[in-house]
């Protein structure tokens, strides 16, 4: 497959003495330049990128997307965990939004299943409402310690229970 680039992308793409107005998937395996992120930053579209590989692992593969990449991966269906193998360090670093997180299908039980566990919680920086949107419900805190609900929330666990599903 390959995608149509306008004058300026080619230039910018292949360089002045090479311009070509096409990019082929092995154009981008055989330029160790060009990531994702840099054919966006030439103004490619997703959808456009989408065309030239769909296949997800076949950019991770070839080292062409990073961590930092993934909420532009929607096309592609990415999931930092599933996909890039991220672990709970890699994704309280990232300090994704909820709604980004939730995007990628990204839920609470997906960070429990990293390792994640109420006294880490404080890594992510979220408020109560935003861990309920992840799936964060009664029955975990349930199993929380009072003062570690508190810290998180500055709730009683009394309060944080009535709050939740």
């Amino acid at each position: 497959m390959k995608i149509t680039l306008t004058p300026g992308q080619a230039v910018s793409v292949h360089g002045w003495w090479r311009a070509r107005e096409s990019l082929t998937w092995g154009d981008v395996l055989s330029n160790e330049q060009l990531s994702f992120k840099k054919l966006l930053d030439y103004n490619l579209r997703e959808q456009d990128l989408f065309l030239l590989q769909p296949d997800i692992q076949s950019w991770i593969k070839a080292g062409k997307i990073t961590l930092d990449d993934f909420p532009r991966l929607k096309l592609w269906g990415g999931n930092p965990i599933r996909d890039f193998k991220a672990d709970l360090a890699d994704m309280a670093r990232m300090q994704w939004s909820v709604d980004t997180l939730l995007r990628m299908d990204v839920g609470y039980q997906d960070l429990v299943d990293l390792g994640l566990i109420p006294e880490t919680m404080v890594l992510f920086n979220y408020t109560l409402a935003m861990w309920a949107s992840l799936g964060f419900r009664r029955v975990h805190a349930e199993n929380t310690a009072n003062h570690i609900l508190f810290k998180l929330f500055t709730m009683t666990k009394q309060d944080v229970m009535a709050a939740l599903k």
